[in-house]
């Protein structure tokens, strides 16, 4: 069994998982349909699905048909919009982002193993 993905489509869903990172960390996806980068920013994200905990909370955001949501993630923290991006939040706030290339299994699996320690 792997983790998941969680869909967000509304600014009340992207406020829930900054809400949810307070009891734990919070792995938030922001994808493009439309972008090459993001398609190989997506296999790469799967593929730290497969090797992460099950129980690991891992949101994404389809920045077109979700904008709203894209929109307040980028409001709440004070990160500027990009896509591909990759947010991980613990305790309300971000420890660690990526964009573009930046965005692998290793370092997404890395990124969350330092915001559980």
């Amino acid at each position: 069994m792997s983790a998941v993905f969680r869909n967000l489509f509304t600014p009340e869903d992207a406020d829930r998982a900054l809400q949810d990172s307070l009891n734990g960390t919070v792995v938030v996806y922001k994808h493009s349909p439309i972008c090459d980068l993001s398609a190989i920013a997506l296999d790469e994200m799967n593929a730290f699905l497969r090797i992460a905990n099950p129980d690991t909370d891992v949101r994404i955001v389809d920045v077109i048909s979700s904008r709203p949501a894209s929109q307040e993630l980028e409001s709440t923290t004070g990160i500027r919009h990009e896509s591909p991006q990759v947010l991980v939040f613990k305790n309300g706030a971000v420890t660690w982002n990526a964009s573009h290339r930046r965005i692998t299994a290793s370092a997404v699996g890395a990124a969350v193993a330092d915001a559980l320690n």
